[in-house]
């Protein structure tokens, strides 16, 4: 390949690896939001009902309602994992995973307008391959 043809593919190379690598860190990072609930947990959607806010040097974490339990008790609470999930904003639905032993105790694993952890997880790993084989290519 020519000189400058090289420096592209290995500009672009650098790029998607770069990509790769900070949405992995992200994802890494996401799942072990997810992790501080403990068990695996049981999926169910809900709704964020009041969101972030300060009140002097106190912050108080969004409120999600959602159903849970076997009577499908109505619940409203703070996620474990509020400083883990990006901006939750009233009206947002979310996917929540709660314990089923104590279903007070929850975790958002996603929202509407963000992946959860696994499937982020693999597009970094995808772009990171794509990148190693971009400069693989670049140097056959």
């Amino acid at each position: 390949m020519s000189q400058p043809g090289l420096s592209v593919a290995l500009l672009f190379a650098t790029l998607w690896l770069g990509t790769g690598l900070k949405i992995i860190h992200v994802a890494a990072h996401n799942r072990r939001g997810l992790r501080l609930l403990g068990v695996r947990g049981t999926r169910t959607q809900g709704e964020v009902v009041r969101g972030p806010r300060r009140e002097g040097p106190v912050v108080h974490p969004a409120q999600v309602r959602y159903q849970a339990g076997r009577t499908d008790q109505t619940y409203r609470q703070a996620p474990l994992n509020a400083e883990y999930v990006p901006a939750l904003e009233v009206g947002l639905p979310v996917t929540v995973r709660y314990d089923p032993e104590d279903p007070r105790r929850m975790v958002v694993a996603g929202t509407r307008r963000t992946a959860g952890p696994v499937s982020s997880l693999w597009s970094g790993v995808g772009l990171c391959l794509f990148g190693v084989g971009l400069a693989v290519w670049a140097f056959v």
